[in-house]
């Protein structure tokens, strides 16, 4: 069946006090956005969509034809970023939603939770993973089960939610035809007045559907960069994996 990828590509990026977007900051030389590209080209994804906003024509020069463009000419949140990308997404097929400043996720990972996905008959699978100190990310939510019933954003969760240190990576995979669907039940009742993806994990529920969850035990994998220190930082790692040599020979754990 189809797989396609949404690249979450629009933000500014202030943090990294740069005019350049945020998502052409390279690690190894290599712009973040071409590092995750290029991992979705690897694993056979057939069609990825670009959502692009601040500065969307630097990112386009950058990237070329490789991709197809939404654009997001406000920044509205995930939710409403995903929401400019449903146009070129077929009812049947499942779709990868990752952020295009995780240049540090391996292929094996992407693949694993494509498999996990779709062995499970999943509408939609989180990637999680867990931190000692989960500030800044989204916490998981289970019910007696077990089973994922929400994410709760950090400016959003009480003080007992902030106490979950297993945490949502976004990096997502839907049933095309769950994602479309629940897209236009999100709303923006929230502290940051955003729509958020993260949502859908309530949606889904609601409709009495299956969302389920696969754990990555590596969590420097998922290392956003938002600044520069977390910049060198995912270079440093890049670099400290790819010299590893395995009889003579170079083994790209990252790129």
């Amino acid at each position: 069946m189809k797989t396609s990828a949404i690249v979450l590509a629009a933000g500014k990026g202030t943090r990294m006090k740069s005019e350049l977007p945020k998502v052409l900051h390279p690690v190894c030389e290599k712009p973040m956005i071409l590092h995750i590209i290029d991992k979705l080209d690897a694993i056979g994804v057939q069609d990825i969509i670009a959502v692009v906003g601040h500065k969307a024509e630097k990112v386009k020069e950058v990237v070329g034809l490789r991709v197809k463009y939404a654009e997001q000419a406000e920044q509205k949140g995930t939710g409403h970023a995903v929401m400019q990308a449903v146009p070129y997404l077929n009812k049947e097929g499942h779709t990868i939603i990752i952020t295009g400043d995780t240049p540090l996720i391996q292929e094996k990972t992407l693949l694993a939770l494509i498999e996990n996905h779709t062995q499970a008959n999943n509408d939609g699978t989180v990637l999680i993973t867990k931190f000692d100190d989960p500030t800044g990310y989204g916490r998981i939510i289970r019910n007696s089960s077990e089973e994922v019933v929400g994410i709760v954003e950090e400016k959003d969760a009480n003080e007992d939610q902030k106490k979950i240190k297993e945490v949502n990576t976004g990096i997502f995979c839907f049933k095309n035809k769950s994602l479309i669907d629940g897209l236009p039940l999100l709303n923006n009742n929230n502290v940051q007045n955003e729509y958020y993806l993260t949502d859908m994990v309530s949606i889904i529920n609601k409709q009495g559907k299956k969302f389920g969850s696969y754990l990555l035990s590596d969590n420097e994998q998922v290392m956003g960069v938002n600044d520069r220190e977390q910049l060198a930082q995912a270079e440093y790692i890049m670099k400290k994996y790819n010299s590893v040599s395995v009889r003579g020979k170079e083994v790209e754990k990252f790129s």
